[in-house]
């Protein structure tokens, strides 16, 4: 979507919150089970563009939903790419990448479309990540295979912030699932 006409239009069509609407409506159908790895069909579409349209009064149609939901998948895909590279921190507050100068100057020059996240980071990231699926770590735990390994009191303190957060996942009747067999804490590392 490198032509400015359509890039207008996109941002006219998509104002007011509408972007983050059918993300919401894609993650929700994502956890729901009714979207699995992405994987969404013309008569998806469709459903989609009716929901859109009767929480606006703007109409939209399936092309119009395809076409965006292509547009946030090269997003999700691209900012993975971008995350990927050695030598990026990470600011959880800004939910965005933190280089030097340098290394923005160069990963740009790989890639135009990477000067979008400079500043905007990827907010809708985790997400889109759900959505699209995703295998790139950025919780609690992550660690990129340059950093050393974490000291024993760093992998205290790190399993101290991941006991203290909330369970992001629920079983049917809000409470946290059980602890994963395949990770309990018998098993020998």
């Amino acid at each position: 979507m490198d032509d400015p006409n359509e890039v207008i239009r996109d941002r006219l069509l998509w104002d007011d919150g509408m972007e983050d609407v059918l993300i919401n409506f894609l993650y929700d159908d994502s956890i729901a089970g009714r979207i699995r790895a992405g994987k969404i069909t013309h008569n998806d579409h469709v459903w989609l563009a009716e929901r859109l349209s009767d929480y606006e009064t703007k109409k939209f149609n399936s092309e119009q939903v395809k076409g965006k939901i292509a547009r946030l998948k090269r997003r999700q895909r691209e900012f993975t790419d971008l995350m990927k590279q050695t030598g990026l921190g990470w600011d959880p507050d800004r939910k965005a990448p933190v280089a030097s100068e340098e290394h923005w100057a160069n990963a740009i020059r790989v890639r135009n479309s990477f000067k979008n996240f400079k500043t905007n980071g990827c907010p809708r990231y985790e997400e889109l990540c759900t959505i699209f699926g995703c295998s790139f770590a950025m919780g609690t735990l992550h660690r990129a295979s340059t950093e050393p390994t974490p000291t024993s009191e760093e992998e205290d303190l790190l399993d101290e912030e991941l006991r203290n957060r909330e369970s992001p996942c629920q079983d049917d009747e809000g409470g946290p699932l059980p602890p994963s067999p395949m990770y309990s804490s018998t098993q020998s590392r």
